[in-house]
């Protein structure tokens, strides 16, 4: 429900501001306010179902279960008992299964991978960051995807595919 709402808000309030000056340029102030509200009820409530709803099945329909699934920005850890080279590699190998990627940063040493995906009919593109770090025996690799455009709403779990891909590719190789 909150995506729905989110959508409403961003969709119908501009719209509505912008039909209700139109008409109140026309018209008459009383004519611009009734349809700039009416515009941005419709709009919006339009907007927020199909979207919304396009939103929530796409997500739904993936075979990953977490609590934030319906996020746009998506994060997970993971912990691996490899040495530090190894791991790195491995996050570098990753980016292969998510198609149209590049990557844009590489710091070995810093622990940092930055990469960037191409457009698809589900986003502008997302931006997938590693950042890998040493405590005691364990490496930490922190993954997170989120969109390259930081006001869309809706990513049809494109990012969430992202992420689970990558976090099932390091627990494969774990070992």
């Amino acid at each position: 429900m909150k995506i729905h709402l989110k959508l409403f808000l961003a969709t119908g309030v501009p719209f509505g501001i912008l039909t209700g000056q139109i008409y109140l340029l026309l018209f008459s102030p009383s004519t611009g306010l009734i349809a700039g509200l009416l515009a941005g009820i419709l709009f919006g409530g339009f907007m927020s179902l199909i979207l919304g709803t396009l939103h929530t099945w796409s997500v739904k329909r993936l075979p990953f279960k977490s609590k934030d699934v319906m996020d746009i920005h998506q994060v997970r850890s993971v912990e691996m008992k490899l040495p530090y080279d190894k791991v790195f590699d491995l996050c570098m190998e990753s980016l292969r299964l998510i198609r149209k990627c590049k990557i844009v940063e590489e710091n070995r040493s810093q622990g940092k991978i930055v990469a960037r995906t191409g457009i698809s009919w589900k986003s502008w593109g997302e931006i997938i960051a590693f950042d890998i770090h040493k405590t005691n025996d364990v490496i930490q690799v922190e993954i997170s995807s989120r969109s390259v455009v930081h006001t869309t709403l809706v990513d049809y779990g494109k990012n969430l595919e992202n992420v689970e891909k990558i976090v099932s590719f390091l627990k494969e190789h774990a070992n």
